[in-house]
């Protein structure tokens, strides 16, 4: 069979890229070694936002064409088919913590100077925005109301199943084996699982496994060392619905220390994370180890939200837990691949926030063979041992 362009894997990215490519009238073969979104995907905090990205305009900038591509799909589709909440963020820190209330604020002053949407609460507004929780009587915050929730595996199916209905196809359970091309280099195709695949563009949106799928492909093992990705582990604890209303409006992040985030999940629960505990993961952890730090996120949810202790219990959860990439530089890896004319990576962190204009931007470097210039600080290229 031969397609105009192969996608390896089935995440957000790699869905949203071929959603995309079949508007553009391309036929679009999308492949997945297991189950499509069940990967990091499936295990995400999915907090959609541009509001902590205020440190690098570029980056920002990008970050926040994610939260209007949802935006634009959400006013095409609608929030519920596609999962998505614009609850916003609440982005919260004591006065007494000198340091934080003013890095906080410095990010506020940023985010206004970058056209993003914010605005300071009060320690009695926050009770009134969130009148079920429990904060410090110093306690202020930063209310960005752009910010989205997103049931990601929900999102991630809906693309899927979009491009399926314009005639592009989906093989689950499929693993590529082999990258097919000429002598000169240009991609031809795949040797996989399920059978040859022929096409003259292929993507890879492997998250956390792109070095490895690179050196399985091209049968250069240097890949799996050198390319300039780490994986992060980051624990997610999902308690079942709640007996009344979810007693949380807005994404909830409390910083810096202490840190904790919280979020209305669509199934009437609460989804939990942290990313000072995620740090405490060690190497060789154990079952016993991780549910340990399952249940400090627990024990810290208790502490904001006192209503949970003696409701829910750890054992009532869902556990899990998401191994994110990490470009070394912490930011975005777009483009093409040097030396191999066709073959395209994604591989980021904040995969969720930058699904839509990753995906749509993917779509168009590959219909019209020419990256737009946006991308042009997101290419492999800026790596050594890539340029």
């Amino acid at each position: 069979m031969t397609y105009d362009t192969i996608i390896i894997g089935g995440g957000i990215l790699g869905c949203t890229t071929a959603f995309h490519l079949s508007r553009m009238g391309q036929t679009v073969l999308l492949l997945e070694r297991d189950k499509i979104a069940t990967g990091t995907t499936g295990n995400s905090f999915a907090w959609a936002n541009a509001s902590v990205k205020s440190t690098d305009r570029t980056y920002h900038n990008l970050n926040a064409a994610g939260v209007k591509g949802y935006n634009a799909l959400q006013d095409e589709f609608g929030n519920g088919t596609l999962g998505i909440n614009p609850a916003g963020a609440l982005q919260v820190v004591p006065k007494s913590d000198a340091d934080g209330y003013r890095a906080m604020q410095k990010q506020a002053r940023a985010l206004t100077a970058f056209g993003y949407a914010n605005r300071w609460v009060s320690n009695t507004e926050l009770r009134r925005l969130e009148p079920e929780m429990t904060f410090p009587d110093d306690a202020e915050a930063l209310l960005s109301p752009d910010d989205l929730l997103i049931d990601a595996p929900r999102f991630t199916r809906f693309m899927a199943n979009q491009m399926t209905a314009m005639g592009g196809t989906v093989l689950e359970n499929c693993t590529a084996i082999e990258l097919l091309a000429t002598d000169q280099g240009d991609v031809t195709g795949l040797i996989t699982t399920q059978g040859t695949f022929h096409a003259g563009n292929i993507t890879l949106a492997t998250g956390q496994d792109t070095a490895t799928t690179l050196a399985t492909l091209t049968g250069y093992d240097g890949f799996a060392a050198r390319f300039p990705l780490n994986k992060v582990p980051g624990l997610i604890l999902t308690t079942p619905p709640l007996p009344s209303a979810p007693p949380l409006r807005h994404m909830y992040y409390s910083a810096p220390k202490n840190e904790l985030h919280i979020l209305p999940e669509f199934n009437g629960g609460l989804k939990i994370a942290s990313d000072d505990i995620d740090g405490m993961i060690i190497e060789d952890q154990t079952p016993d180890h991780l549910r340990k730090m399952w249940q400090l996120l627990l024990e810290r949810a208790y502490t904001v939200l006192p209503q949970l202790t003696g409701t829910i219990d750890i054992d009532d959860c869902r556990l899990g837990i998401g191994v994110r990439p990490y470009p070394t530089d912490g930011k975005t890896i777009i483009g093409p691949m040097p030396d191999a004319k066709g073959l395209h990576i994604i591989a980021t962190h904040s995969g969720i926030t930058l699904a839509p204009v990753l995906g749509k931007l993917m779509a168009e470097a590959i219909t019209t063979g020419t990256y737009p210039e946006t991308l042009a600080p997101f290419a492999l290229t800026r790596f050594s041992g890539f340029a």
